[in-house]
């Protein structure tokens, strides 16, 4: 690719898509209208027919870069007239005037319809074969296929001649107003171009063609390969053989990249910035089977999908497994057989596995739903059909307590991010860390967290309260971690939930222990206290006091609560009053200053090393003592 010297002047992008039956001449006349020889292959010379993609640059206006992309028109090449529908802004319909329309015209016209191919306009080719009469026949024919769909009714025909040059002048004004009424796409968007071709050029490296459907690329930006989601630096950009710093949405691109073979970009891959983007595995898809077949929709049933410039196999489910009538709509998932990258809102063909025939087409409603997707469908229809604020509300609601990723969002719901910032003020959603909430999300994370905190009393009856810990533990099961963060925070300043420490209790709560174990935890503080500074083990309490394990370790731990003993380590007890005796001791111990070894305090304490290692560590620890070389002295000397 060429060394870029400067870029272009910023015009709006648009692609027009020849659409029609084979050898009706849509690439004679793209030649006619270009200048351009789109059948690149020798094949598609020798057998006169085009068998893949061509494309070609179309002046139309000062202020607009029109590309024209030359699709197949044979049925055994339509997977290839797919992948060039992908981006197409404005159809240009070829009839031949001595056949009018054909199979093929209808299916491509199906296809665009299914695509939402708004604008359009029919050439009437080789209008030179025939006389005027057959020439208002094939014309007055042609208007009546158009007018079965409203959408289409004012769609000119313009009669031409790629031989005699007739009617060439009235077409180009015709697509110069069609291209003139497009609104520019958005670039403030995420990137995205769906791989219509791929090869290598020597000095260059890999090279990828196709037409960008969102944002822009830039020269040094690094892009992401799906299906497989690796990476690549952009070496240099083109837009009909014009070297590009930058290239926006509704442009022809040749993309150079460093960093992936040509076998690794083939066709159906897709480029996109390297954000959130993700493949699929199932869609939420709403739909639309095509009135002309005569066969339904059926659950199980094995379909080819096309999306951009991608074929992949998927198993159609339906609610409650019913068929799609010819002419219906109906909610859907397809399961894939091959990841895909979809974005919310997308439009795809279907296609019989066989035999291969277009069925209908869908629209993304949810990438990747839950099993209980049946359930969501009002949700994907306010997707589809609402405005973006009431878009964005019900994808927050479908989400819930665990709100709806800010980073992802645009990808889910189909937007940009700009909009859907404005969406989210107008919807009066709650932004808590990086997700978006329900207005009324906070008060119904506080009730999840009064009910989480019930459960947890009542599975833990002996405990004063429950560890934050813990709390967190089972509310991220349900909720977002910072919401749940957010709602604790309320209870605790409207006095709905207590703080004590790590431990946290609804008002009023209190340990409920059962007579037996309230007589356990009166003998239990009774040996304790009795035993002094050499208490039994907890083990050895458990047995002399018949308690099991969890029961022992809950009274310990109420004993210690309430302030009648200290673990001195997690299997010796003792009691308080017993404990402030040795501190006391211990000072006046250590009150000359001299540091004391373990023997000295053996011989005050009277104990084993059993008990009087650990109860010096403890004095260690309460900052009583500190340890030296020489022996213990008062960590804080008196004076």
């Amino acid at each position: 690719m060429p060394t870029v010297r400067g870029d272009a002047r910023d015009r709006r992008g648009i692609v027009i898509g020849t659409a029609g039956h084979v050898d009706h001449g849509k690439t004679a006349l793209v030649r006619a209208l270009t200048g351009v020889e789109t059948d690149r292959w020798v094949e598609e010379r020798k057998r006169g027919l085009t068998i893949d993609l061509g494309f070609a640059r179309l002046d139309l206006d000062p202020d607009l870069e029109t590309g024209i992309v030359d699709v197949p028109g044979h049925e055994d090449f339509l997977k290839n007239m797919l992948a060039g529908a992908t981006g197409i802004d404005v159809l240009l319909l070829v009839v031949a005037a001595d056949e009018g329309p054909m199979p093929q015209t209808h299916e491509h016209l199906a296809i665009a319809r299914l695509l939402n191919i708004r604008r359009g306009v029919v050439a009437l080719t080789k209008s030179d074969r025939v006389d005027g009469d057959w020439l208002d026949l094939a014309s007055e024919t042609t208007r009546e296929l158009l007018d079965e769909d409203p959408a289409r009714a004012s769609w000119e025909i313009v009669p031409v001649s790629a031989v005699t040059g007739d009617g060439i002048a009235p077409l180009r004004a015709s697509l110069r107003r069609l291209a003139a009424g497009i609104r520019a796409r958005s670039i403030d968007d995420r990137f995205r171009l769906p791989v219509d071709r791929s090869f290598s050029i020597r000095g260059t490296g890999t090279v990828v063609t196709g037409t960008v459907w969102s944002g822009s690329v830039s020269v040094g930006d690094t892009v992401r390969v799906f299906p497989d989601g690796g990476s690549a630096r952009v070496r240099a950009l083109q837009v009909h053989e014009d070297p590009r710093r930058r290239v926006t949405a509704g442009r022809r691109c040749a993309v150079a990249l460093v960093g992936v073979a040509p076998a690794g970009v083939e066709r159906g891959s897709v480029l996109v910035d390297p954000s959130e983007w993700r493949s699929s595995e199932r869609l939420g898809v709403r739909v639309r089977a095509l009135g002309s077949r005569d066969r339904p929709l059926r659950h199980g049933q094995r379909l080819r999908v096309y999306l951009g410039t991608r074929e992949v196999m998927a198993r159609l489910q339906t609610a409650g497994r019913q068929p799609v009538a010819p002419g219906a709509t109906a909610w859907a998932v397809l399961a894939l057989e091959a990841p895909l990258l979809a974005r919310t809102r997308d439009r795809a063909i279907l296609r019989f596995y066989s035999p291969v025939t277009t069925i209908g087409g869908i629209r993304v409603a949810e990438p990747d739903p839950p099993p209980d997707w049946p359930a969501r469908t009002a949700a994907w229809r306010r997707i589809l059909d609402g405005a973006p604020a009431e878009a964005l509300a019900a994808a927050v609601t479908l989400e819930g307590l665990r709100g709806l990723p800010v980073a992802t969002s645009s990808i889910i719901l189909g937007r940009r991010d700009p909009t859907l910032e404005a969406a989210a003020e107008e919807a009066e959603c709650v932004r808590i860390g990086d997700r978006w909430f329900a207005a009324d999300a906070v008060a119904e994370a506080m009730e999840a967290v009064e009910a989480c905190m019930a459960r947890l009393h009542a599975a833990d009856r002996r405990a004063p309260g429950v560890s934050k810990e813990a709390v967190r533990s089972a509310m991220v099961r349900v909720c977002d971690l910072e919401l749940a963060e957010t709602a604790v925070g309320r209870l605790l300043a409207d006095g709905r939930l207590l703080e004590s420490g790590p431990r946290l209790a609804l008002p009023g709560h209190a340990p409920r222990l059962t007579p037996r174990e309230e007589e356990g935890r009166a003998q239990l503080a009774e040996t304790i206290a009795a035993a002094g500074l050499q208490p039994p083990l907890v083990a050895e309490l458990g047995k002399k006091l018949r308690l099991d394990r969890a029961v022992l370790d809950d009274l310990l731990r109420l004993l210690q609560e309430a302030g009648a003993t200290k673990a001195v380590t997690p299997e010796l007890h003792v009691a308080v009053g017993a404990l402030e005796k040795v501190e006391a001791r211990a000072r006046e111990l250590l009150a000359d200053g001299v540091p004391a070894p373990p023997a000295r305090f053996k011989e005050a304490f009277g104990l084993s090393r059993k008990y009087l290692i650990p109860l010096l560590e403890y004095l260690d620890r309460e900052g009583v003592t500190r340890r030296t070389v020489e022996g213990r002295v008062l960590a804080r000397p008196p004076g």
